[in-house]
């Protein structure tokens, strides 16, 4: 008997089954974490300009790619705490500033996507890709999953009285053509905000190890992104990539690194490596920040506080 004997019931149990692909299955979950449908979320209740709001920040939470540096330099079960704490902080989005797995894997993505579900996460979730969120976390290799997941990798956002701006430096590195769009979406009335994952190398307070210049941080346009963003008058960076906690001034523009969201505490030339994520509150008088620590301390940046990078 052929198909074209049978009747339309038939035919229908005749056909194969549609299979699903991880990939599809991939992109059912991540659907409602895409960037846009969460600023869609964000811009269904407005700021003005004369509005004080609070956000959320939390740093890299991938949990290591190797069992031996879980065992020796992380605590499991952090990442959740803070997502969960979050959840309760009363903030308007959280930005997550990358490395959200170890490596660029369907499986990866499906388990974070998966937990970010069970943990209840109902604040708007954005992120800034980080190297771990590419195909592989070193070198310039692609980033195909993670705009699957979530889209562009350079995207802006405004709320009240500022300007958000997340900028792909994951492939450590910023290109003549993302300094140009970020040229452009800086040159704004509103007061500004960057987020980034990996650190200019020029903040050598963080970037150098053990005498190597740099290395923990991008070199390609980092000249020209500090000085842009000093031009352009940005009141604050948020950065991760280094597992650590500091803040430096660097020619005017301050500079936060919040990279302690539940990846491991490797040794690095930070001294301040705890596992933590920032609550800000933005108005029309700039930023505050509190540090939340994961062992339940509360702590302040003082606002006069200046560190200024070597030259």
């Amino acid at each position: 008997m052929d198909e074209t004997s049978l009747a339309p019931a038939e035919l229908l149990e005749a056909l194969p089954a549609v299979v699903e692909t991880p990939e599809s299955l991939l992109a059912e979950i991540s659907a409602p974490f895409r960037t846009r449908r969460q600023l869609a979320r964000l811009e269904s209740s407005s700021r003005t300009a004369s509005d004080t709001f609070r956000f959320a920040v939390l740093g890299d939470a991938e949990p290591g790619r190797f069992w031996i540096f879980r065992r020796l330099f992380n605590k499991p079960g952090v990442f959740e705490t803070q997502v969960r704490r979050v959840q309760d902080e009363a903030c308007d989005f959280t930005m997550q500033l990358g490395d959200m797995v170890s490596r660029g894997t369907v499986g990866n993505y499906l388990a974070f996507f998966e937990n970010l579900s069970a943990w209840g996460v109902t604040t708007p979730y954005l992120t800034t890709i980080g190297n771990h969120d590419r195909r592989f976390p070193h070198g310039v290799t692609d980033a195909r999953l993670y705009r699957s997941c979530f889209g562009s990798t350079n995207y802006s956002y405004d709320r009240g009285g500022w300007r958000f701006v997340s900028l792909d430096s994951s492939a450590m590195r910023v290109t003549p053509s993302q300094l140009r769009w970020l040229d452009r979406v800086l040159d704004t009335p509103l007061k500004t905000a960057v987020f980034t994952h990996i650190p200019p190398a020029v903040l050598r307070e963080w970037t150098d190890y053990h005498g190597a210049r740099g290395v923990g941080g991008f070199k390609e346009g980092a000249a020209e992104f500090t000085d842009l963003l000093s031009r352009r008058a940005v009141r604050r960076v948020y950065m991760g990539h280094i597992h650590a906690f500091g803040v430096q001034d660097y020619k005017g523009v301050r500079y936060v690194l919040t990279g302690g969201g539940g990846s491991p505490l490797f040794p690095c030339g930070v001294s301040d490596r705890f596992h933590h994520y920032l609550v800000v509150t933005a108005g029309p008088d700039g930023l505050r920040e509190t540090v939340r620590c994961a062992d339940g301390r509360d702590l302040t940046i003082p606002q006069a506080r200046v560190v200024l990078s070597r030259a």
